[in-house]
């Protein structure tokens, strides 16, 4: 607190005025690091279009924000736009039919997965033109492996590591079609 007030050209103690504590103050930058993510985002009347449309938008959020991805992986802010994200996908799968229990383990999956997606892709989204040659440094990899030990993994060499946002997109529309009823 005492560099962040240093920096900030006043009194350490300030802070304190605002937050309780290193953590609150971290959960506050979270928290704020949400807010694109519900900005604007209007719920239409159809529930899985609201719960993909927002977990895209939390994800790309996420992937572009890396402070903010680093303060979330703490564990959820729980705080006023966290707390939107939380409310817009519940409500969104209980008027998609699903009682409360349901909606929770589903609501669970669904954000696990937007965030661990977030949490993986990162760190290549941050190195720009390198993730393809990233990618293609892999897909070598793989075309070098035994074909009699790894049959599978060698024919589909070429193929392996397509665009991150397809395989999130991809994934999370089977998890809502799998989830939600129609």
């Amino acid at each position: 607190m005492r560099a962040l007030g240093d920096k900030l050209g006043v009194d350490p103690t300030a802070v304190y005025r605002h937050f309780a504590d290193r953590d609150d103050l971290l959960r506050e930058v979270g928290d704020r690091a949400l807010s694109p993510v519900v900005d604007g985002f209007e719920p239409t009347s159809d529930p899985s279009r609201d719960i993909a449309a927002l977990c895209i938008r939390l994800r790309s959020t996420l992937i572009a924000n890396p402070i903010g991805l680093q303060i979330t992986a703490q564990g959820p802010t729980r705080r006023h736009n966290e707390l939107l994200i939380t409310e817009i996908i519940l409500s969104s799968l209980k008027r998609s039919g699903l009682p409360i229990p349901k909606a929770v383990i589903a609501y669970h999956t669904i954000i696990e997965h937007t965030l661990g997606s977030a949490w993986l892709d990162a760190p290549l989204a941050q190195a720009g033109d390198n993730r393809s040659e990233t990618y293609t440094s892999w897909r070598n990899d793989y075309f070098e492996l035994d074909p009699e030990l790894y049959p599978a993994t060698r024919a589909a060499a070429g193929e392996l590591y397509p665009a991150s946002e397809l395989v999130f997109e991809s994934g999370l529309d089977a998890l809502i079609r799998g989830l939600v009823p129609n």
